[in-house]
């Protein structure tokens, strides 16, 4: 199986999810209006039984963009698509135990009626398991990738994603630790004020939401807090798939922190500084981030039509510059002083080596 294959197999999965998502956003507006769907998306209440939250608004986003990114072999897919895959499965798995947990005379949702628990619940099961097998492929992907990056490597090319610039990858880094310590802190906080026992049950989300694909806050919070991690290891070690990856996670936060901040505005919410400040920097931060990865890319002037950067091996930008006629990256701002380390590295062993051809210098007057 070719990689391109692969790569259009993944593509047209992660559509797929994108579809599950909006279809049961379009069912929500058929069902409640325009009016009635925004009013459920920014104040997180409605009368009866909704299908969606403000979370899915950013979860289709985040589909959709990393299904074309791939279909359409656009650079940083690959971090996208690692964004895509995780969120999917992680906010689409409480509908597994909404379903197994359901029962006549205990309704997990009480008496609220509307969407169907089992349609509903039935197709985000599917998309649970259609993230399974996005993964698998996606791991596939690595293991071409580092195949086809060994052959090329044999035959002194460049090969592998270009690591992101450094004030970059810091920024990101940066934004995801102040993220994760508002995490952190409020699932810490609830912990204290509730009991240990009764914060499980809220992660669970018995009797408390109001929508099928809805999560619990708390549960929301400790998956974020995985994505975040995550995001701040790749931007810390800088590779290939941290761009992607940043931009993916603000695709999925900023729709909804946008929900709550209008909602905080209007007053249909009730606001806290923490809310407020939560949501500001979801938005605003992941905006900022977002302008300079779209600044760093248009220095990246490698053809799109190269690998998926899934964990491929990390070359400097600049680096490609020292490396040979074949390399096709653009020296970064501030990769250049690494690209002329590496070439002094590579010039003085050679040097040495031919130092040791030459004889000796004869001593004076001999």
């Amino acid at each position: 199986m070719s990689i391109d294959r692969v790569r259009i197999a993944v593509a047209w999965l992660s559509l797929a999810l994108f579809v599950q998502t909006a279809f049961w956003l379009l069912y929500d507006v058929a069902t409640r209006g325009l009016p009635g769907a925004w009013s459920l998306w920014t104040t997180g209440s409605a009368p009866g039984l909704s299908a969606t939250s403000s979370l899915d608004l950013g979860l289709a986003a985040l589909q959709l963009c990393a299904g074309l990114a791939t279909l359409f072999r656009t650079r940083r897919a690959g971090g996208l698509l690692m964004t895509s895959c995780t969120a999917t499965f992680a906010f689409r798995l409480p509908a597994v135990w909404y379903l197994l947990l359901d029962s006549p005379s205990d309704p997990w949702f009480g008496t609220l009626e509307g969407a169907s628990l089992s349609a509903v619940g039935g197709t985000a099961v599917l998309a649970v398991v259609l993230s399974l097998v996005l993964g698998g492929l996606l791991l596939l992907v690595r293991h071409m990738e580092y195949e086809a990056a060994a052959e090329t490597a044999a035959a002194n090319t460049v090969t592998g994603g270009v690591r992101p610039v450094k004030v970059t990858a810091a920024a990101s880094g940066l934004l995801l630790a102040v993220l994760n310590v508002f995490y952190i802190g409020r699932n810490a906080v609830t912990a204290v004020e509730v009991g240990p026992a009764a914060l499980t049950d809220l992660i669970v989300g018995k009797g408390s939401g109001q929508a099928v694909l809805a999560v619990p806050s708390p549960y929301q919070w400790v998956c974020l807090t995985v994505l975040c991690g995550v995001g701040m290891l790749l931007a810390a070690r800088r590779r290939p798939t941290a761009h992607g990856f940043s931009v993916g996670l603000s695709l999925f936060m900023m729709p909804s922190a946008f929900t709550d901040l209008w909602g905080y505005a209007v007053g249909t919410n009730p606001a806290t500084a923490v809310d407020v400040s939560q949501a500001l920097l979801e938005f605003v931060g992941s905006a900022a981030v977002v302008a300079l990865i779209v600044g760093d890319l248009r220095g990246d002037r490698r053809p799109d039509d190269a690998d998926l950067d899934v964990l491929a091996p990390a070359v400097p930008q600049g680096a490609a510059t020292a490396t040979g006629p074949s390399a096709t990256a653009t020296p970064g701002r501030d990769d250049e002083a690494d690209g002329a380390r590496a070439a002094v590295e590579a010039a003085v062993p050679a040097g040495r080596a031919a130092g040791e051809d030459r004889p000796a210098p004869e001593a004076p007057g001999a």
